[in-house]
């Protein structure tokens, strides 16, 4: 099992992006990730692969609404041209937050999108200079000959998928799964990966053939109760100011609807240490990686065999506005 760092830029400049990038390199860590969120995906995973020679780059996710499958695929061809083949491509649909109220595009027609979408970026990876690609399909209509060849390798495109449908698709039309956050061993094991070999299933491919990716909320500290509740204020987050209705979901499926429901209303209302009092203990043993290194060492074995990468997302506050200094106890879980 691979371990990677998920970015997702907030707070951070781009020098303490590069410099915690270059020292996860050093410490063993095999992949980097950037989350488009706070930031824009493809720049900060480019000034990341200007100062590192080995690791895996992903954008764990972009927006399909908002980038268009011709831009999407060129963009990885260059980048992956340019960090020497590491790209793994990771695509999602967002949410209706986002896409609506964000950018002003309709949330629609989403699983159509993406199983087209996906379909796009893989063929565009697979079309060699000289040969011309024609897609027809319900949403995307594209007729385009590369003027750049991508290589004999071609990248591989990960869906981001929890959703039962959504996981059909992904397990169809994507080269691996990107799991996204709070989801426990036990739910990874016993629920979504059966369904997407369900999934696969429907058109005879071999489950197994599935790279599956998981971000997980991390804090790190010899303080062990510093580190919980950086793992719980993460939680919170995720519900104000920006909803996401995925990680509700997850929390109620994995049977913490009473703390979803505390959050819905808590955080809203700007009640955080109500909130975090509100999220169970058993909430961060199953659904974040946090307390001392020991105890996130031995919550990452439990993965192992489960998933192929784990990207963590340090959810430890700096101290001082030192934010790479934030990562030190982090970096030694590689």
């Amino acid at each position: 099992m691979d371990l990677g760092i998920l970015f997702v830029g907030g707070g951070m400049t781009m020098g303490d992006i590069t410099s915690i990038a270059k020292k996860a390199e050093a410490s063993g860590f095999a992949a980097l990730a950037m989350a488009e969120a706070w930031r824009s995906g493809w720049v900060p995973l480019t000034a990341m692969a200007a100062v590192t020679e080995r690791v895996k780059l992903a954008p764990y996710v972009l927006n399909a609404y908002g980038h268009s499958p011709l831009m999407t695929g060129m963009a990885a061809i260059d980048f992956n041209e340019m960090c020497g083949g590491r790209l793994e491509l990771g695509v999602g649909g967002g949410n209706r937050i986002i896409n609506e109220q964000w950018q002003g595009i309709a949330h629609e027609r989403v699983l159509t999108k993406m199983r087209e979408y996906v379909a796009i970026l893989r063929q565009m990876a697979r079309t060699r200079l000289g040969e011309t690609f024609k897609f027809d399909g319900k949403i995307h209509n594209m007729e385009w000959d590369p003027a750049v060849d991508p290589g004999e390798q071609p990248y591989p495109v990960y869906l981001a998928a929890v959703f039962p449908r959504m996981m059909r698709v992904a397990a169809q039309v994507a080269d691996g799964i990107g799991g996204g956050a709070t989801l426990s061993v036990d739910y990874l094991r016993d629920v979504l990966k059966p369904q997407a070999a369900a999934g696969a299933g429907e058109i005879d491919r071999d489950p197994a053939s599935l790279h599956w990716s998981i971000a997980a909320v991390t804090a790190v500290d010899s303080d062990r109760e510093r580190a919980r509740r950086a793992a719980r204020e993460a939680i919170c987050h995720l519900y104000a100011p920006l909803p996401h209705p995925y990680y509700e979901y997850t929390m109620r499926e994995q049977g913490f609807a009473a703390a979803a429901d505390a959050l819905l209303k808590l955080m809203p209302a700007g009640k955080l240490d109500a909130a975090c009092a509100a999220i169970p203990d058993e909430c961060i043993d199953r659904l974040t990686i946090a307390g001392t290194p020991e105890d996130c060492r031995a919550r990452l074995a439990e993965y192992d065999g489960v998933v192929d990468e784990v990207f963590m997302l340090n959810a430890l506050p700096p101290v001082d506005n030192n934010v790479v200094d934030a990562y030190s106890e982090f970096l030694t879980l590689a």
